[in-house]
């Protein structure tokens, strides 16, 4: 069968238009460094390529709220060593309160001093972070603690082995926060609490029913810390060297408070490190599953192209030989 002339032009012309985009597609991956950057370029690597993508921004997500669920924690653990500090130091007066040779204003300057250690730790439990309080629960914008108007301090309080309900009796310092437990997504279906509730932290509050609120039948399980230092400040004032040698366990068992949930924040800290690595390191395997779909060797790529751009330049040049054929030449 004889090749006419009109078959000569439209196989040249197929096979520049084949040149021109493959030219096209490695100009493409030369200037991208990409090797897909159509869908139609390599179907079969789109679901891996998709998969990579999805691991890659949830790996980015989970990252950030652990991030910033580490600086909570981190800031958390300060004010909690500033409170550890001040019961700590409260210890130390009760001490020097028990002694006998001390007089009566001795002990009062003692417990003026125990006043102002009150006030470091309400400022302390009162503690905000970017305009946020660390220990109200839920109730972020809301300052957990106050001190209670109705409170006597010329009154006895109540023994700190027999502590008051501080939601029925009048306490020297009230709890406006709530119960709530922030808990922030680590991983799929895994949670840390990376926050506590200043009704625990500093009042010895439970939540048993697990309602988010401190209600007046439940009941105090742990110390609370503003009641032992009205009672210090009480004993000082009335030289009741007794009633303070009693205080001192209590005291310790106060400060062992704090650095039980010190250590509690720690390990949480620990965990949301060790997360964090792992989310790098996949983010890392991600990562290289992407670039062995995506990405173009770039020397194979130019090597390519530098054929690609010859062959079409020879095949404009058969192209241009062959129109000058007519059936004049022959004449």
């Amino acid at each position: 069968m004889r090749a006419t002339q009109t078959t000569t032009f439209r196989s040249l012309q197929s096979f520049l238009d084949k040149t021109s985009d493959r030219m096209n597609t490695l100009t493409m991956q030369v200037a991208t460094g990409k090797r897909l950057n159509r869908a139609s370029d390599d179907p079969t690597a789109i679901s891996p390529i998709l998969s990579a993508k999805t691991q890659l921004l949830s790996a980015d997500r989970y990252i950030l709220t652990m991030s910033s669920g580490l600086d909570k924690v981190q800031n958390t653990d300060g004010y909690l060593a500033n409170a550890e500090e001040v019961m700590q130091r409260t210890k130390e007066l009760a001490i020097n309160g028990v002694n006998s040779s001390l007089s009566a204003a001795d002990k009062a300057t003692l417990a003026q001093e125990v006043n102002l250690l009150r006030d470091q730790l309400l400022a302390t439990a009162n503690a905000q972070v970017g305009g946020n309080y660390l220990f109200s629960g839920y109730a972020i914008k809301t300052a957990p603690f106050i001190e209670n108007p109705d409170f006597d301090p010329a009154r006895p309080p109540h023994s700190i082995s027999n502590p008051p309900d501080p939601l029925v009796d009048n306490p020297p310092v009230l709890y406006q926060g709530d119960a709530g437990k922030l808990n922030l997504e680590v991983g799929t279906n895994e949670q840390l609490e990376v926050a506590i509730d200043g009704g625990r932290l500093f009042l010895g509050l439970e939540d048993a029913d697990g309602s988010g609120r401190y209600e007046a039948d439940e009941t105090t399980v742990g110390y609370d810390a503003f009641l032992q230092l009205a009672a210090l400040e009480y004993n000082l004032r009335n030289d009741d060297s007794v009633a303070i040698n009693v205080q001192l366990d209590d005291l310790d068992a106060s400060a062992d408070q704090f650095r039980k949930y010190r250590s509690i924040l720690g390990t949480v800290g620990k965990r949301l490190e060790t997360s964090m690595d792992r989310m790098e390191t996949i983010k890392i395997d991600q990562k290289s599953i992407l670039s062995r779909y995506e990405d173009v060797d770039l020397v194979a790529a130019i090597t390519s192209l530098q054929q690609q751009e010859a062959s079409f330049e020879a095949a404009l040049n058969v192209t241009s030989r062959v129109s000058e054929l007519t059936i004049l030449k022959y004449l």
